[in-house]
C-alpha cells in the first residue's frame, strides 16, 4: 500500500472519531438539558387583571354591604330618609335624625330593635297623648313647674287648690311665712299645725318651694 493511502485513511479515521465524539456529546448534553428542565414547573405570566385581585375574594368581584333604608318622622330635630346597614337599630336611626326633640316620649319606642327595610319610624311627642317617663327635657320640666303650686309665693285662693287645703290652713301657710320666712324645702309645709303626713303625700307632687 502506497504511502499517501494511509496517510488518507488515517486522516479518515480521525475524523471519523472525532466527529463521533462530538456527536455523543452533544447527544449527551441534550439529555443533560432535557433532565434539568423536568425538574422545573413553568406557569403562564398573570395578565394584569387577574394580577390586581385582591387575594382572599376568590377572584370575585366585592359586593356593597346590604344596606336599609328608613324614614323617620315625628319627635325628632330632622325627620327624613335616612340608610343604615342592615344591623342597625332605631337609636342610630334617632341619632342620624339629630336626636329627640323636647317633646319627644322616647319611653314608647323599642330603641334596640334593628331596623326594617322600608319602614317608617314615627317618635310620639306629648301632643299626640304619650306620657313622658324620666326622659323628660330640662325646658319640659321648667315647664311642668310652672303648674306646680309655688308654697312660698301662692296667695290664699291658690293654697286652697291644693287637696286638704281649706281657708283655714291657707291662711297659717301665709302666716307662716310672714314670720318664719320662705318654706327651704317642700317638706317644711308639714310644720303648719294640721298638715301632717297624710295630707303632705297628697299634695307633694303638686307643690314647689
Amino acid at each position: 500500500m502506497k504511502k499517501d493511502t494511509r496517510v488518507t485513511i488515517i486522516i479518515c479515521i480521525a475524523f471519523l472519531f472525532v466527529a463521533g465524539v462530538l456527536y455523543l456529546r452533544s447527544g449527551s448534553w441534550q439529555k443533560v438539558q432535557e433532565q434539568t428542565l423536568e425538574g422545573w414547573t413553568f406557569r403562564p405570566a398573570e395578565s394584569p387583571q387577574e394580577s390586581q385581585i385582591p387575594s382572599g375574594t376568590g377572584g370575585e368581584e366585592g359586593k356593597p354591604e346590604e344596606e336599609c333604608t328608613v324614614y323617620i318622622c315625628g319627635a325628632v330635630k330632622h325627620p327624613g330618609v335616612y340608610s343604615f346597614s342592615a344591623d342597625a337599630r332605631v337609636c342610630d336611626a334617632v341619632e342620624a335624625a339629630g336626636g329627640f326633640t323636647g317633646k319627644a316620649v322616647p319611653d314608647t319606642v323599642n330603641q334596640a330593635r334593628i331596623l326594617a327595610d322600608g319602614e317608617q319610624i314615627t317618635i310620639p311627642s306629648v301632643s299626640d297623648g304619650g306620657k313622658k317617663g324620666n326622659s323628660i327635657s330640662v325646658n319640659t320640666e321648667s315647664q311642668t313647674e310652672e303648674t306646680l303650686v309655688n308654697i312660698n309665693k301662692a296667695d290664699r285662693e291658690e293654697l286652697m287648690t291644693l287637696t286638704g287645703i281649706g281657708e283655714a290652713k291657707a291662711q297659717m301657710i301665709i302666716e307662716y311665712r310672714s314670720e318664719n320666712g320662705q318654706f327651704a324645702r317642700k317638706e317644711d309645709i308639714m310644720k303648719i299645725s294640721g298638715i301632717k303626713e297624710g295630707i303632705y303625700n297628697q299634695i307633694k307632687d303638686s307643690i314647689t318651694v
